[in-house]
């Protein structure tokens, strides 16, 4: 049985590791509060606009951009994964790389060699020990990101597309729901899908009403491609942070309380044994009456 000395000294590394859980926690809850309208403002602008690109490109004439079509005889697949720098966030980092894994089983079955474009420390160590190419791993950014990060990062996977490197490349990262729902997403990056012929204009259909857009279709995809698919990176970097704030939160928060917990234990265990060494003492000292009267 443990001395009462070192229960006390457990109590007090118990204590210590709560006070970092909780300082833990409240940084992590003022990091979310900081990002989660940020992320939430931008889902809504990001979501729209990629409904307006959608509808544009279903208009347009199948050779009105090479994003729109698939790369035959590549072979290759990328896929940006986008993970925490660091850990004590729960399930954040398992739960992308669960979903990263069966993905790329998946691309396997259907014959085509998958290459990783990570973001992200765990990431990073992760698929750095298994026998996945890597094609870049980007680590640190996650701090302070800002549209011209993104718009580089985009710009780059277009020119990988665009050069014939890639058949499809695909984003995978974590979107923030709510405080108990972060779902992790996969969406297709490139190409953003067949398109279909179409006339002299595009007509686009919202709220009831038919919108005519000028110039033609082509001509506006030329532009508004490239930008819609660095709002999806944009996006997906804003979601993955938020969501990793609220990860770390809920573990620090599960921590925390788990300390409480261990604590009470140990407070209890601490008392048993001091009552036992006190009811010691006294059989002791009763003895010890007894033997001199003897």
């Amino acid at each position: 049985m443990a001395s009462l000395k070192d229960i006390k000294r457990h109590i007090s590394g118990v204590k210590q590791t709560q006070k970092l859980t909780r300082a833990m926690n409240m940084v992590a809850a003022a990091k979310l509060r900081s990002t989660q309208n940020r992320t939430e403002r931008f889902r809504r602008y990001a979501l729209e606009h990629e409904r307006l690109i959608k509808e544009i490109a279903d208009r347009s004439p199948v050779e009105a951009s090479d994003l729109l079509k698939t790369v035959e005889g590549a072979g290759k697949v990328l896929i940006l994964a986008i993970t925490s720098d660091r850990g004590l966030c729960g399930s954040f980092n398992s739960n992308i790389m669960s979903a990263l894994d069966k993905f790329i089983l998946k691309k396997l079955d259907e014959g085509l060699s998958p290459e990783l474009f990570l973001i992200g420390r765990k990431g990073r160590d992760y698929y750095n020990r298994r026998k996945v190419p890597i094609h870049e791993a980007m680590v640190g950014i996650l701090g302070s990101i800002d549209y011209d990060t993104a718009k580089a990062i985009a710009d780059e996977l277009i020119a990988d597309f665009s050069s014939g490197a890639y058949q499809e490349i695909w984003v995978l990262f974590t979107c923030f729901k709510s405080l108990g729902r972060l779902n992790v997403e996969l969406e297709r990056f490139l190409p953003l899908g067949e398109s279909t012929p179409a006339g002299q204009g595009t007509i686009l259909p919202g709220g009831g009403l038919d919108y005519l857009v000028e110039p033609k279709a082509e001509v506006l995809l030329s532009t508004l491609l490239p930008r819609s698919l660095t709002i999806l990176i944009y996006r997906a970097l804003l979601e993955s942070v938020t969501s990793e704030n609220a990860a770390r939160m809920q573990a620090m928060d599960n921590a925390s309380k788990s300390c409480k917990d261990i604590i009470e234990s140990l407070t209890m265990a601490y008392n048993k044994a001091r009552q036992a060494a006190v009811t010691n003492e006294l059989l002791d000292i009763v003895n010890g009456a007894e033997a001199l009267k003897g």
